[in-house]
């Protein structure tokens, strides 16, 4: 299943909790916070389809929070264009993802934070 046009997407980021707090509050990625944040592939912005993956990479930062991302049609269509992409997780050696992930690249973050600050997307604590 990919995000619909019409629909958006609403997906989730597991994090420490220094940074979702931070998140929360309105802070934009950070291409140098993704750098030093990262623990495996490639370097960018994570989300998840699922909250129960989410939940997986925030105990990987605990202790830590699941945000909720809501992005408009409009912002996953020109995150798309910026490089984003929908996929499959990559499957971990102990865990198997059950939903996909929206990468943001880091080329794509200074239109993330213009969407964000335009209301295209907004983040709320996950309610898992």
């Amino acid at each position: 299943m990919t995000p619909e046009a019409d629909r958006g997407l609403t997906a989730y980021h597991g994090t420490d909790i220094v940074s979702a707090r931070n998140l929360l509050r309105g802070a934009p990625l950070s291409t140098t916070e993704a750098a030093a944040q990262k623990i495996d592939g490639p370097p960018g912005f994570f989300l998840a389809t699922e909250a129960d993956d989410a939940i997986f990479f925030a105990l990987r930062k605990a202790p830590s929070g699941v945000l909720e991302y809501q992005l408009s049609s409009n912002a996953v269509e020109q995150l798309r264009g910026a490089g984003a992409v929908y996929r499959p997780i990559p499957p971990g050696k102990a865990i198997k993802f059950l939903g996909y992930e929206f990468y943001i690249p880091l080329e794509a973050f200074d239109l993330f934070n213009r969407l964000r600050a335009a209301g295209e997307i907004v983040i709320v604590p996950a309610g898992v």
